[in-house]
């Protein structure tokens, strides 16, 4: 009888876990839509804003710029990771309350972003786009954290993984609905109804589960705050982890190719007679599913081969796939091959995203969890970001088919570090 009841408690503690589980995972997807939505309306679908306002390429490719604070999560990662926000850590909890506050100033940002585009000032519309990349990289931040908090080290992948997805969804909403959106309506009017869903994920957010409710701070000083959370996690990546110098170049190329190109993909296929409406459904809808489908494959490849080997595999198809373009620079309008090369870019990068994360994710030490992938990522991040900015430079020197096959050549510095790296493993 006894064995029994125990039977019968074991079982429905295991399906409440399985339940509770299934809502944090629910959980990442709808906070990877609030942490992707803001990207494509300051990179994409600015980009398509401003060139039918009529500003030229160089001009939207020095936007890349805008993303900045991305690359530098690093520098204030510890204060989002160590501070609280007055009265409202103390009502809701210290991840919480950081994400929520986040999210307001993006329905703020966002909204202000719409406004400016009225009167085409580009001071202003540069300046709240800056605002927008710095508010939506500070909630990246705080994710980052509650996830690594919010889950046991085997549900780390899969949880990921509905990040992920929620990530791509948040891009589609403010790339391909944003351009279809923007068929119909004004420029200002698409961005306040962007800022009106983040509103949303505010009401969302409220009702999350908290990892930090009784946060207290744990330093005494500006000396021992130093220490604690930005001497200690970085340095611990260095002691850790042999040929530091090799993996941190890596990670510093790993994505520039991918980017380079990707920086000017929307301008050039507008600029060649491609619709907004054929954008929409090809780069942004049909890709969405391309990337997602690479993030399953990148995922599943890395469960069943080392990290290693496809670090490799993830390098030579991101590369390859920008070949794709250049043949398209050369040919008239077709929506099919459009289709093909769309798919073999987006597939490739799917890979390469998952294979980073999870690559990061190894380096990481749980502990200092959120310090230290906000400083990898900032690596990854930083190179695309400051070299990708000149992309319409060379755009306008080269001509769209030599732009794309230099975009290749940019893989090698990263193919290189890897070879070493491979060397010294062995």
């Amino acid at each position: 009888m006894r064995s029994s009841l125990l039977k019968k408690n074991i079982k429905k503690n295991n399906k409440v876990k399985k339940s509770l589980l299934y809502k944090s995972f629910l959980t990442m997807f709808f906070l990877g839509i609030a942490s992707g939505l803001p990207l494509s309306l300051i990179l994409s679908t600015l980009k398509a804003l401003l060139i039918e306002k009529g500003f030229d390429i160089k001009m939207v490719g020095f936007f890349a710029l805008a993303t900045i604070p991305y690359s530098l999560k690093f520098l204030y990662a510890p204060i989002i990771d160590s501070c609280k926000i007055p009265l409202l850590t103390k009502m809701i909890g210290h991840r919480k309350s950081w994400i929520i506050a986040m999210q307001l100033l993006l329905v703020i940002f966002i909204s202000l972003l719409g406004f400016s585009t009225i009167f085409n000032n580009i001071l202003y519309i540069s300046i709240f786009a800056l605002l927008c990349a710095f508010a939506s990289a500070s909630q990246d931040i705080v994710i980052d954290g509650y996830r690594i908090e919010l889950f046991d080290n085997d549900d780390q992948g899969l949880a990921s993984g509905f990040y992920i997805y929620g990530y791509r969804i948040g891009l589609i909403i403010s790339g391909a609905g944003a351009l279809v959106l923007a068929s119909f309506y004004e420029w200002n009017v698409v961005y306040y109804l962007m800022a009106a869903i983040l509103f949303c994920a505010i009401i969302v957010t409220l009702f999350i589960k908290e990892t930090r409710s009784n946060f207290q701070k744990s330093y005494k000083s500006f000396s021992s705050w130093f220490r604690k959370f930005i001497v200690i996690p970085l340095s611990d990546i260095i002691i850790r982890k042999e040929n530091s110098y090799l993996i941190l170049s890596l990670i510093f190329f790993f994505k520039l190719s991918d980017a380079f190109a990707g920086n000017l993909i929307l301008p050039f296929l507008l600029n060649i007679g491609y619709t907004k409406i054929q954008i929409a459904g090809v780069l942004k809808t049909f890709g969405l599913f391309a990337i997602l489908f690479g993030v399953l494959a990148g995922g599943l490849l890395i469960k069943k081969f080392s990290i290693h080997n496809i670090l490799w595999l993830s390098l030579i198809v991101q590369m390859l796939s920008n070949l794709g373009f250049s043949y398209l620079a050369n040919i008239d309008i077709n929506i099919k091959v459009l289709y093909i090369v769309v798919f073999c870019e987006n597939f490739s990068g799917g890979i390469g995203d998952a294979t980073l994360v999870a690559y990061l994710s190894s380096l990481c030490n749980k502990k200092y969890g959120a310090t230290q992938y906000a400083l990898l990522f900032s690596f990854a991040a930083i190179a695309r970001t400051i070299f990708s900015s000149s992309a319409g430079v060379y755009a306008e020197n080269l001509g769209w088919y030599q732009f794309f096959i230099f975009s290749t050549i940019l893989t090698i510095p990263a193919l290189i570090f890897l070879y070493f790296l491979s060397r010294k493993k062995h």
